[in-house]
């Protein structure tokens, strides 16, 4: 029997064979987007959860509270000392992570044999106590393996990178040019899936035994500052109480941070939702997983009521069928059970070609989106949930879009089917596909609102002013800035055709990477209750990047703090009356009291999803890790091939590198430029599917309507009346679609607006465009068929009825 339902229903397919292709057509690209989504849902669901203990695994976070509260996933440094002390019960670890790292091979003389310049968070200053807490297999050597000074241990990928194929173990790196690291193990290479990237684990013991690196020295017993690549982890047991855990913390807070404790908060969170966590800058913010796992479902479910629309449509079509069958003994149940077996051939077709499509596009997603680990690069066909969501799918799309239509066929009454009196009532009417197309028309045009929100909201973020000019101003690494002469580095530089200015700084005005400060104004007994955001920098450095004074002066050329530069939201937080009342007042950050000497007009300091925080500005030479070059030039190869030349001269031992800071301030926007690709495409997937179920009920409105066309067409009426017809009917539909799908798209933006200070308003033209579009795209599909209706004799169509 079942061969025999597969056999009729091939045959019919065949037959049909333009109801098959679009009904396999839409139903691929449907399921080939939600193995897209899941994908994407189970990938970045799962970070780091390959660890055994991944649900008892914890992060100290800390919390800033002032007139706000802030928020960092870092901790003060000397908390791996207050572990210690106060949870010795507990496994716990300080992982300081470090970015950009230049590592060099060393031969068995010293000498460096290879040099690379490491990119991002691949290495990290941990504790043996971190892999105890965290699962890493070993290829080679322990924990124990990172117990004493300047030990490192690195993953296979590395060791072949730095070594081949000799054995490293012994062997020497030399990180920064300035400490020589033995390795002494060999751990797996990083999974894909993980927010803790290291592939060089360095000794915890090496920032001890060197006090001038880095986070050596005093920064290890300084509780006044947060780094916030300065984590701790803590592997609290399955019975132990985590409020008590939390009180514990608090008190360890009071203890440590003294009379500063109120402005200090370190929450316990669960290390498995970091990922997730918008507070702490996770990686992937959950709501747009749950954006996401809502678009997959809206396709799936938008070319399922495709397959209703054309099903339906195709049911007067094959009611003298079912009226035979029905005659010579079928049943109800019989069939059903025939259209439900065309439903599961056409649905598993899709099924595999949707696999197919969405196994070729998967691993090249995070190079089109320039997004690393934004999906999986490699599918893993081993997991158990993938075959069951796949199953799933297959059910859930043969039973619903299946059911409905397969129940109207079955219910035909063979004498009226054989007669061909099916009515269009009784196969679901004009009525039902109204309503499924109002709702695929809701959805197109609620991700078309998206869409131009979305795009709007990011060409404003990137065309807007911060407040100066940001184009053409290249950054350059300086790694030794305590050793290296920056005035005579300068004028090398200003000699260089195509140079017009340069400065020294640590942090450039628009930036992510920004450093915070307690401060104290003139003559107050306290430090204010919030934070200033500091950048120290040469006295070149408003000239270069064109910012302007709104009262006072520059500060004075110096190598150490003597005097600060302020901005006009320091002057309001200050609770000062104007800019001019802060000039000559006194200024105490890092310690150092000095006067301030200018303000300047506010800029945007970090993207236009903040606010402008309060700003000093002030000279401290060993920290000026950066080169700010101004470029004025129309020979910018030429020119920068002259920087690297000199570059290359005052650090012969690094290696060479450039930016652009608008590159760098696009980057900001890195997620919004992700989902707006994102929502591009499935806007024109949406669109493209909706397309097919409008074109399926046009067709059937053709069908339903051949005898009243003739009769007009006799009566005089034109092709255009004709056409107005259906023009009439869809432009109907679509109105509908868009009084629901505009309120809706506003209130949904507007929410995802409120998490940017500086945002475009949602204005009419954005509502007009969306449904001009909607419009434009209907009436293209809707006209080929209509067309065809109008064309056709009147004489064949009345002769056909």
């Amino acid at each position: 029997m079942l061969k025999n339902y597969i056999t009729i229903a091939w045959r019919n397919l065949t037959r049909n064979s333009l109801y098959a292709l679009l009904n396999v057509a839409g139903l691929s690209i449907g399921l080939a987007c939600a193995l897209i989504v899941f994908w994407f849902i189970r990938f970045q669901t799962s970070f780091d959860h390959s660890h055994t203990n991944i649900d008892h695994i914890y992060q100290i976070t800390t919390e800033f509270h002032s007139d706000g509260v802030g928020y960092s996933r870092g901790v003060p440094a000397p908390m791996w000392k207050a572990m210690d002390a106060e949870f010795p019960q507990y496994k716990s670890s300080m992982c300081f992570e470090k970015y950009n790292s230049f590592m060099a091979a060393l031969d068995n003389s010293g000498k460096a044999v290879k040099k690379f310049k490491e990119e991002g968070p691949n290495l990290a200053f941990v504790q043996p106590e971190y892999f105890s807490i965290f699962d890493t297999h070993w290829q080679v050597g322990t924990p124990a393996s990172l117990s004493k000074p300047n030990t490192i241990v690195i993953s296979e990928k590395m060791a072949k990178k730095y070594f081949g194929t000799e054995n490293p173990i012994g062997k020497s790196i030399r990180l920064e040019n300035e400490l020589n690291l033995e390795v002494t193990g060999i751990i797996d290479n990083v999974a894909e899936n993980t927010d803790l990237p290291f592939e060089f684990f360095v000794s915890f013991q090496t920032l001890i035994a060197n006090p001038k690196y880095n986070y050596g020295g005093s920064g290890l017993d300084n509780w006044g500052g947060v780094n916030s690549n300065t984590y701790c982890f803590l592997l609290i047991p399955e019975n132990v109480n985590i409020k008590g855990v939390e009180k514990q913390l608090t008190a360890l807070n009071k203890k440590y941070h003294g009379k500063d404790y109120a402005f200090y908060k370190h929450p316990l969170i669960p290390f498995a939702s970091m990922h997730h966590a918008e507070n702490y800058d996770g990686a992937m913010p959950m709501k747009w997983v749950w954006i996401m796992s809502v678009i997959g479902i809206f396709l799936i479910v938008t070319a399922c009521f495709n397959f209703i629309n054309m099903a339906t449509a195709q049911a007067l079509r094959r009611s003298k069928e079912v009226g035979v069958r029905k005659a010579v003994g079928a049943t109800r149940s019989q069939v059903f059970i025939q259209f439900m077996t065309e439903t599961a051939l056409i649905t598993l077709a899709a099924l595999v070609i949707g696999f197919a499509m969405a196994v070729l596009v998967v691993p090249h997603i995070n190079s089109w989106l320039d997004q690393p680990g934004t999906w999986p690069v490699d599918i893993r066909w081993a997991d158990g949930l993938l075959w069951i969501f796949m199953v799933s799918l297959f059910v859930g799309v043969v039973l619903l879009a299946g059911s409905y239509p397969g129940g109207i066929l079955a219910g035909f009454r063979p004498v009226l089917a054989l007669k061909g009196n099916i009515s269009t009532r009784q196969i679901g009417g004009i009525s039902l596909r109204r309503g499924l197309i109002v709702f695929q028309f809701v959805l197109i045009q609620l991700l078309v609102i998206c869409t131009l929100v979305v795009n709007n909201q990011v060409d404003y973020m990137l065309s807007q002013s911060v407040g100066y000019e940001t184009k053409g101003i290249a950054e350059l690494p300086i790694p030794t800035p305590d050793k290296v002469n920056q005035t005579t580095f300068r004028q090398r530089l200003l000699e260089i055709p195509g140079i017009s200015d340069a400065s020294f700084c640590l942090f450039l005005p628009t930036t992510n990477s920004n450093n915070n400060s307690n401060v104290r104004f003139d003559t107050r007994q306290k430090d204010e209750l919030w934070s200033m955001n500091t950048k120290n920098a040469d006295d070149n450095y408003v000239k270069t990047f064109g910012l302007q004074f709104v009262a006072g002066e520059n500060i004075p050329k110096s190598d150490t703090i003597r005097g600060y530069l302020i901005n006009e939201k320091a002057v309001e937080r200050l609770g000062l009356k104007s800019p001019a009342e802060a000039i000559g007042k006194n200024l105490k950050i890092w310690d150092v009291t000095a006067p301030i000497y200018g303000v300047l007009k506010d800029w945007n300091n970090t993207s236009f999803k903040s606010g402008i925080n309060p700003i000093a500005i002030f000279t401290y030479k060993d920290y000026n890790y950066r080169c700010a070059v101004k470029l004025n030039t129309n020979n910018l190869h030429q020119t920068m091939k002259s920087v690297e030349k000199l570059w290359n001269e005052y650090f012969p031992d690094y290696l060479y590198e450039q930016s652009f800071m608008d590159d760098n301030i696009a980057k900001s926007y890195a997620l919004e430029n992700m989902m707006l690709k994102l929502i591009r495409v499935f806007s024109f997937i949406a669109i493209f599917i909706g397309c097919l179920g409008l074109y399926g009920l046009v067709k059937f409105m053709a069908s339903q309507k051949t005898k009243e066309i003739g009769v007009r067409k006799v009566l005089g009426a034109s092709i255009v009346n004709i056409i107005g017809l259906f023009g009439k009917e869809i432009s109907l539909l679509i109105g509908v679609a868009f009084l629901i799908a505009a309120p809706l798209g506003w209130y949904v933006m507007h929410g995802w607006l409120q998490d940017y200070e500086y945002r475009i308003p949602i204005g009419a033209e954005i509502m007009i465009l969306a449904i001009t579009i909607t419009f434009l795209v209907a009436a293209v599909t809707a006209g080929y068929e209509s067309i065809k209706a109008a064309l056709v004799n009147p004489v064949k169509s009345l002769k056909s009825e």
